[in-house]
C-alpha cells in the first residue's frame, strides 16, 4: 500500500563526494564575492585615481565602467568564476547537480509521481500537458540550469539544490521572504497566490507563520509544482498549485487578498509586462497587495550596474538588463492598481565590508502595489 508520506528524494543524490564537489562550489562562489569582489572594486577605484577621476569624476554609465573594469584581472577572475562555477553546480560529470539527479531519476520520479497522483485525487495539484510554453521561457536556460526548470522531471529537484549554492552567505536562503513579509501592510490576508511559485520558497515559508491562509501557487513548469507538492506534503500543509501561464491564468477575478513574487519580473522581457501585470490587478481583490521582490543597481553607481549586468551576462538572464529601467510603477498604474510604489531595503549576499565606501553586492527593491 502506497504512503501518503513518500520518502526524502535528496537522500539518494548525498553521497560524499557529491557533498564535497557541491561544498567546494558554495565556497568558491563566497570567494568570489568576497575576496574577488573586493578586489575588483579596489582595482577599479585605483584605476579611477590612477586616470585623475577618483575624485568623483569617473565613469558616468556602466558601458564606461566597464572599459575600467574589463582590463582589471580581478574582474576578469569574478566573471571568469560566476560563469563557470555556475556550470560545475549544474552540469560537472558526476558531481553537478544535474547529472547526479539524472543518475537517480528513476526513483526520483517515482517519489515525485506518486505524490502528485495524491495531490490530482484530492484536488490539489492541477497540471496541464497540453500547456503552450512562452518562447522567451522555453528557449532559455536561465541561470545556466541544463534545458530549463520546464522539460525535465528531475528539474524541480535541481532547482532546489542549486538554491544551496545561489547565496553562500546566508544559512537559509527563505530568510529573505521573511524579510520580505515585514514589509508587507499589515492586515489580513486570507487567500494568498505564490506567484511563479519555482521551488515554492514563498508560499512554504508564508505557510509557518500564517497557518490559516489558503496558499496557492502558480507556475508554467510542472517539474516546479511536483517538487513543491512533495515538499508540502512532508511539512503536512496545503498548497493548491496550478501549472498555468502567467500571462493568462484562470482564477476569477477579485480573488487574492496577497500576490507574492520573487525574481519574476527580471526572467520576463518587456514586451509581454503590461499584459502580466494586468492579469494580476484582474485577480487581486480591490485592495488587495502584490509585492514582488526583484534586483536594482543602486542610483548613481556606475560600478554596481556593470557588476550585475555581469551577473546578467554570464548567468544567462537575457531580460535582467531591460528590468533594471523598465518603469514597473507605471505599468502597474496603467493596469488598474491605485498605488504602486518600490520599497527598498538592502540584503547583502555576502558579508558588508569594513569599507565604508564599498557598494552593497545587491540592492533589492520590492514592487508594492496596491489594487
Amino acid at each position: 500500500m502506497r504512503s501518503n508520506q513518500p520518502a526524502d528524494i535528496t537522500d539518494v543524490l548525498e553521497d560524499r563526494s557529491f557533498r564535497a564537489f557541491q561544498s567546494f562550489v558554495r565556497a568558491s562562489r563566497a570567494y568570489m564575492g568576497t575576496v574577488v569582489y573586493e578586489d575588483t572594486w579596489h582595482g577599479y577605484r585605483r584605476a579611477l585615481t590612477d586616470r585623475g577621476e577618483g575624485n568623483g569624476a569617473g565613469p558616468q554609465d556602466a558601458d564606461a565602467a566597464f572599459d575600467v573594469l574589463d582590463a582589471l584581472p580581478a574582474y576578469q577572475l569574478y566573471a571568469w568564476m560566476y560563469r563557470h562555477l555556475q556550470r560545475f553546480k549544474y552540469a560537472y560529470p558526476d558531481f553537478g547537480i544535474h547529472p547526479k539527479a539524472e543518475s537517480e531519476a528513476g526513483h526520483i520520479v517515482r517519489e515525485l509521481d506518486a505524490a502528485a497522483e495524491i495531490a490530482i485525487a484530492s484536488g490539489t495539484l492541477r497540471l496541464n500537458p497540453d500547456i503552450a510554453y512562452p518562447d522567451y521561457y522555453r528557449l532559455t536556460d536561465f541561470h545556466q540550469h541544463p534545458g530549463g526548470v520546464w522539460s525535465d522531471d528531475i528539474d524541480g529537484l535541481v532547482y532546489e539544490l542549486g538554491r544551496r549554492t545561489t547565496r553562500p552567505h546566508e544559512d537559509d536562503a527563505n530568510d529573505l521572504y521573511r524579510l520580505a513579509f515585514s514589509y508587507l501592510p499589515k492586515r489580513d490576508y486570507a487567500r494568498v497566490l505564490d506567484w511563479g511559485t519555482g521551488q515554492g520558497g514563498f508560499a512554504l515559508t508564508w505557510l509557518e507563520s500564517h497557518p490559516d491562509s489558503e496558499v496557492h501557487g502558480v507556475d508554467i513548469a510542472a517539474p516546479c509544482l511536483k517538487l513543491v507538492n512533495k515538499r508540502a506534503m512532508e511539512r503536512g500543509v496545503t498548497v493548491h498549485l496550478s501549472q498555468q501561464a502567467v500571462e493568462a491564468m484562470d482564477y476569477p477575478d477579485d480573488h487574492f487578498d496577497l500576490i507574492l513574487s520573487c525574481f519574476m519580473f527580471h526572467e520576463i522581457p518587456p514586451g509581454p509586462t503590461p499584459g502580466i501585470l494586468a492579469e494580476i490587478a484582474r485577480v487581486l481583490k480591490p485592495g488587495g497587495v502584490f509585492a514582488g521582490i526583484e534586483f536594482l543597481p543602486k542610483e548613481n553607481s556606475p560600478f554596481q550596474e556593470a557588476m550585475m549586468l555581469t551577473t546578467a551576462y554570464t548567468n544567462n538572464e537575457p531580460f535582467a538588463p531591460a528590468s533594471y529601467t523598465y518603469p514597473y510603477t507605471a505599468k502597474a498604474k496603467e493596469a488598474g492598481f491605485a498605488k504602486a510604489d518600490i520599497v527598498w531595503f538592502d540584503k547583502i549576499m555576502a558579508p558588508k565590508s569594513d569599507n565604508p565606501a564599498m557598494p552593497p553586492r545587491t540592492r533589492y527593491p520590492i514592487y508594492m502595489f496596491e489594487r
